[in-house]
Order: C-alpha cells, then sequence, then structure tokens
C-alpha cells in the first residue's frame, strides 16, 4: 500500500458488512488488489498479442475485463484492463503480481514494452452507491472509464452501481483524499470482504494463484462478461478456447451460490452431490449481509441441480443463487 496512503486510512474504522449497509452507500480500501503498469511504443500490440480480449478498445473512456492463458487455454490470471494516457493498468489478484510479470516478460523480446509493479505507488479505492452527487460526470455504463485531474474512475457490472477509483499517477494523493472524504461523509467504510461480495453477487470471478491454470475462460462465464473476442485474432491458448466455442461445449461453468455455514471455504475446495461424488469446485467466497457464505464455484452442469454440500462437511446444504447475466449452456 502507498504510504501516504497507508497512514491517511489509518484513523478510518471499517465495519463488517450487513444487511442495513447494502441499502446504503459503501466506501471500500481496495490497496489488496494488485496493479500492473504495462508502458512503452508497443504495449498495445504487446497485450493484443498475448491476452483474450481486443485490448485496441480499450481507452482512457473505456475498461475491459480479460484474460491470460496458458497454451492449453487455461486461465492464468485474469484482469480488468484501464488506460490512462499511453500506460495501461492491469488489475489482478495480487498473489498472483509476480508470478504474472515474470512469465509476461519473458514475451516481450525486442519489443518496447515495459511490465512494473504499481500495487505500492497508486491508491486504489472502491465506492458502492450513487457517485452522481459527487462526481457530475461520474462514468454511467459497466464499461465506461472517466479521467477527471489525478483521478481514474471506473464503472463496474452488476446490479448494484459500483465503481473503483484510482489515483497516485504523479504522486499526488489531494484528489484521492478528497473523494474519500467526500464518499465517507455519506458511506459507510465496510472491509473487503465487503467488497468481495459484491464481486460474488455481480458474478464476477478473479483468478488467484489457487485457481490459476485450473478454468478455460468458458467455465468462468468469461464469454458472458464479455472477457474474451473471438475476431481479434491469435493468443495463447486461442485455439483451445476457440475450437470449444465453435465446435464443443464445455461440461462446467461457473455458478453463484449460497452455503449454509458462516464458515468461508477455501478456493478449490470440492463441492460433492449426495453420493459424495465431486460435483465442482468453489472459485471465490465471502460472507453475505445474512452472516452466510455465497460462493462463485465451476460446477459440472449435470450435478448444478441436484443436492450439494461442501465435500468435508455433510451438513453445509448449498442451493443455486441467481446471476445478474445469461449463460448459454447449449
Amino acid at each position: 500500500m502507498n504510504p501516504d496512503w497507508k497512514a491517511f486510512l489509518s484513523k478510518t474504522e471499517f465495519a463488517e458488512l450487513t444487511d442495513n449497509q447494502t441499502q446504503q452507500e459503501m466506501l471500500f480500501d481496495l490497496s489488496g488488489r494488485g496493479i500492473i503498469k504495462v508502458t512503452g511504443d508497443d504495449a498495445e500490440s504487446f497485450l493484443q498479442n498475448q491476452l483474450t480480449n481486443d485490448v485496441r478498445n480499450v481507452t482512457e473512456t473505456t475498461h475491459q475485463a480479460s484474460a491470460w492463458c496458458s497454451p492449453k487455454g487455461r486461465i492464468i490470471a485474469n484482469f480488468q484492463i484501464f488506460k490512462r494516457e499511453d500506460s495501461y493498468f492491469l488489475i489482478v489478484s495480487a498473489d498472483l503480481i509476480d508470478h504474472v510479470i515474470k512469465k509476461l516478460s519473458m514475451y516481450v523480446m525486442m519489443s518496447k514494452v515495459t511490465l512494473e509493479d504499481a500495487t505500492d505507488s497508486l491508491v486504489h479505492f472502491g465506492y458502492a452507491g450513487d457517485l452522481q452527487n459527487l462526481l457530475s460526470n461520474a462514468p454511467s455504463a459497466s464499461s465506461e472509464a472517466i479521467q477527471l485531474g489525478e483521478l481514474s474512475v471506473l464503472k463496474l457490472a452488476g446490479d448494484q452501481p459500483r465503481f473503483e477509483i484510482f489515483s497516485g499517477f504523479n504522486n499526488n494523493l489531494d484528489e484521492a483524499k478528497q473523494l474519500w472524504d467526500q464518499c465517507k461523509a455519506q458511506a459507510t467504510p465496510v472491509t473487503k470482504n465487503g467488497w468481495d461480495y459484491l464481486s460474488i453477487s455481480a458474478g464476477t470471478p478473479e483468478i488467484s494463484e489457487a485457481s490459476s491454470e485450473a478454468w478455460i475462460p468458458q467455465m468462468v462465464n468469461y464469454i458472458a462478461i464479455g472477457g474474451v473476442d473471438f475476431k481479434k485474432g491469435c493468443y495463447p491458448g486461442q485455439e483451445v478456447v476457440a475450437r470449444l466455442n465453435y465446435l464443443g461445449k464445455t461440461k462446467r461453468r461457473m455458478y453463484r451460490l449460497l452455503i449454509d455455514t458462516n464458515q468461508l471455504p477455501a478456493i478449490g475446495d470440492a463441492i460433492s452431490n449426495d453420493s459424495d461424488k465431486e460435483a465442482g469446485k468453489i472459485l471465490n467466497a465471502a460472507i453475505n449481509p445474512d452472516g452466510k457464505v455465497e460462493a462463485l464455484a465451476i460446477m459440472k452442469i449435470s450435478e448444478a441441480d441436484t443436492a450439494l454440500h461442501l465435500s468435508d462437511k455433510t451438513d453445509t446444504n448449498i442451493s443455486l443463487l441467481e446471476l445478474p447475466y445469461s449463460v448459454d449452456d447449449a
């Protein structure tokens, strides 16, 4: 975390998520997320050749979901990508930062590209609620971004209005501090679990070290959320992803679950049916406002409508919750 920002936040108390808070504005410190900065004359073409989405569509007023896959089509890491001036910023699970930078750097070769860890130099916080009364030109669509002085603001997908805010690009945090204080005056600061819960409600997956290279894009609903462009050209794993899309059928996809427990399962924990056969695995999980677990899990489609429980806890009944988007299982 940026040390100046850490000192600024030291007097802020963050509450746990409650049902009452979800009906109000909420404020989140997202310093725990990783940020990779990609610069250089060849930054766009380099990312275009590596990622699943068409990076040419990322501008200072648009952002996108994308992923980096292995040659076998398995997602190594997934990102939310935005652009500021001539630099691209990839938001990624913090535990994958070093791995991704090291492996991606192997493909730079003679390209004019620099990859660096910008996590501790930038400020990153989130806001759930109506930001228009604080920023009159706040983005209104889920793919929109704005650049406002030292601030970059992205609007995210989901039923609840939600924004990611970045600052510190020129080592100036004044505007970030001012906006944080304005947000704090009308919102409750909430722990990261609250942000994770909203991401799960939005059906937005996060690949971390524990799930890296486990799933192909179709299995984490990346087609449904617009994280893959099938017309952009080649990238690692492209043949596998395209062949499954046009000629095959995935037997697994991501579901949103309610689990009757207050103990968070770990990433990769198994889900079983009544016959104790594995039906799926946990991808992301958070505690909901009622104190129960909500999760995104990769499930066998054939098992999704059966009676389910966590494999190591037979009394943890699992039910399906709706996603805010449709997924084609055909």
